[in-house]
């Protein structure tokens, strides 16, 4: 099977990590990653807000219901929408996914573990972040080694996803 067909297959969210760092070959790797989502109009809309001190990583861990994640992940990477360099919410929205899932694999083809947090709009942890004008927090993504090795869960098959006509 393709390597990129195997990867989107095998990936799972991590939600225990280890305490090892992220080294930063791999910290670049997985921001360029994101950096080459599609985007409409490649307005590339993301902003990104690496989180990686022990005292700004235990501050965000107060401010979610995730706590354990963000505390015991050594980054945790906030991905932000710019409506400044956006044109349009729902287009923009989608390539912040697709520039999520872009982070995902990648964390994954490196051996690392991640997780999706649908936190966003959230006023007091953009403080924290230190967004910008214009700039709304649309997830965090904590990274790390796995400690856990998650099962792969059910998926519908396609006869109930695909209708042809």
């Amino acid at each position: 099977m393709n390597e990129v067909l195997r990867a989107i297959r095998e990936r799972r969210s991590v939600r225990a990590f280890r305490p090892d760092p992220v080294e930063p070959e791999k910290v670049e790797a997985i921001l360029e990653a994101g950096r080459w989502a599609p985007s409409g109009r490649n307005t590339q809309p993301w902003r990104f807000v690496l989180v990686e001190s022990p005292e700004k990583r235990a501050a965000l861990a107060r401010l979610v219901p995730q706590r354990d994640m963000i505390a015991t992940a050594p980054l945790t990477l906030a991905v932000l929408l710019d409506r400044r360099a956006g044109y349009d919410e729902l287009k923009d929205a989608q390539g912040i996914g697709a520039c999520a899932q872009n982070v995902l694999l990648a964390v994954h083809a490196l051996g690392l573990g991640a997780c999706w947090i649908g936190r966003a709009r959230d006023r007091e942890v953009e403080a924290l972040l230190g967004a910008r004008e214009g700039e709304e927090l649309m997830m965090l993504i904590p990274i790390g080694y796995p400690a856990e090795n998650p099962p792969p869960r059910e998926r519908k098959p396609l006869s109930e996803l695909v209708r042809r006509i």
